[in-house]
């Protein structure tokens, strides 16, 4: 699926021109043509939960806090290449576009970061400032078949840069029938992470559904979060896990006229996703091994020219669980690369084994603090973009992205609402050869939403059919202590 350059140059004007239209309207009928700076007007239909209480909020910009040193890192390396991310949420249920704006002018009251830019001072330390005056554009698409268009639209949506100095630094795409909706968020990867979008489509299906939602306050950095200061870095000595090898080799860059997406969903059947839970558990490892391990054998399978090398899995892990944290949208993960040698096993369980033990020093509150400690010495100096680029292709050079959401932490029914789906996280990949897999699991059923650039092919297909033979093939229980040897890039 290619991007029409004529539909990405007027979505890009629209959203250039919003600031007197939060909705922009296009359909198919009016061959996208973009009418610009009139408010578009429906049979509105109010919230209760748009009170004086919410609505009281100033408008005077105010600079919220300066930057943690991962917001920094991503901040940077965005404007290398954009690094920004979509989820989308298959919705069925009869909604209207004048709800969807105004529960989503609600949330964005919910969720400080949802109204942020990004500034420097004089000392060229960017901070975050709020500007209540921004509502979230919200880009609505009028199609008789929401689920067959979609995808294009995300592929869209990561074509189109956010420019940091404007807020805010979200936006929405509304694929609207009278009785289904496919609801699109696109986010600066500064102010959020892909647990964070799925926590703020579940309050705008909340809002939607007339249920109460409360505000948040504006979480400090993850770094003071974990006690981590800039001080407290400069004292530190490197630990072990901070410490660990970079890759032999950078990852090369793509060039940025080749920075086009091309998107492919494929939902695994509940019978699939229940029997390799299962399965993955009797194996001594866990689901995201497994999809590790089909994503690195369906890669190989599909490059026999690379069957000899090894494949590098980039895996963000969510550290709120481990950290007593709540459902506030920031940027709370760590990740770590843990690279599947072909010559060590081939066996699937064996593979799924090790990219599981490859993540476990990540997942642990010492493992995470060494990660922004690592991170600290970097950034704490001040780093410009070319050189947060060069340590990222270097600390996290990967053949796949695997981002992993599990299980929604939140149920799927929202009054007349049902959640059918979430797709995601997608962003596009920087690196040739690389490809990004976002993974959610939704009413039981795994959804694989896969983001590559140029001709390579979908690993998608290959991986399923390698999940359903691991799944229904008799074989034994195999000891968690017998690992193959795995190498792991630093984790940051």
């Amino acid at each position: 699926m290619s991007i029409n350059k004529t539909n990405l140059a007027l979505v890009e004007e629209a959203y250039n021109a919003y600031e007197n239209d939060p909705t922009i309207v296009r359909s198919r009928e009016d061959r996208l043509r973009v009418r610009e700076r009139k408010k578009a007007r429906f049979d509105r239909e109010s919230i209760p939960e748009l009170t004086q209480q919410v609505l009281s909020t100033a408008t005077t910009p105010t600079v919220l806090r300066r930057l943690g040193s991962l917001e920094e890192f991503l901040w940077l390396i965005d404007q290398n290449r954009p690094v920004h991310f979509a989820l989308a949420a298959q919705v069925q249920g009869p909604t209207t576009v004048a709800r969807w704006r105004d529960a989503l002018d609600l949330v964005q009251l919910r969720h400080p970061l949802l109204s942020v830019c990004i500034e420097t001072d004089g000392n060229c330390r960017p901070h975050f400032r709020r500007e209540t005056a921004a509502p979230i554009p919200l880009r609505v698409v009028r199609e008789n078949n929401v689920v067959r268009r979609w995808e294009s639209e995300i592929e869209l949506e990561l074509s189109i840069p956010f420019n940091a100095r404007q807020a805010p630094l979200l936006r929405a795409v509304l694929l609207h029938e009278a009785d289904q909706a496919v609801f699109i968020l696109v986010a600066h990867h500064s102010i959020a992470d892909g647990v964070s979008i799925a926590f703020v489509i579940r309050d705008v299906l909340q809002a939607l559904s007339r249920n109460p939602i409360g505000l948040l306050p504006l979480l400090p950095a993850h770094e003071e979060i974990l006690g981590v200061t800039r001080s407290d870095v400069v004292q530190a000595k490197p630990s072990k896990e901070s410490n660990s090898p970079l890759p032999g080799r950078p990852a090369t860059y793509l060039r940025k006229e080749d920075l086009r997406p091309r998107i492919k969903a494929l939902r695994l059947t509940p019978q699939l996703t229940g029997k390799l839970r299962e399965r993955a558990r009797l194996e001594g490892t866990t689901v995201h091994g497994a999809l590790s391990s089909a994503a690195a054998l369906a890669y190989w399978q599909n490059n026999p020219e690379l069957k000899e090398e090894s494949v590098h899995i980039c895996s963000p892990t969510d550290t709120r669980k481990l950290l007593g944290l709540g459902e506030d949208c920031a940027v709370l993960i760590n990740s770590r690369v843990v690279a599947i040698e072909p010559r060590a096993s081939t066996a699937f369980w064996d593979i799924a084994r090790q990219a599981t033990a490859g993540l476990a020093v990540a997942q642990t509150l010492k493992g995470i603090i060494a990660s922004r400690r690592a991170l600290h010495r970097i950034v704490k100096n001040g780093i410009d973009v070319p050189t947060a680029a060069a340590v990222f292709a270097h600390a996290f050079a990967h053949e796949i992205r695997l981002s992993n959401l599990g299980n929604l932490p939140y149920g799927t029914e929202f009054g007349e609402l049902k959640l059918q789906a979430l797709w995601g996280p997608s962003v596009s990949a920087r690196f040739e050869g690389a490809l990004n897999i976002g993974v959610a699991t939704t009413n039981g059923a795994l959804c694989l939403l896969e983001t590559r650039v140029g001709s390579s092919a979908s690993l998608l297909e290959t991986a399923e059919q390698i999940l359903l033979s691991a799944c229904t093939r008799a074989g034994s229980f195999v000891p968690f202590t017998n690992i193959p040897r795995c190498s792991t890039a630093k984790a940051i």
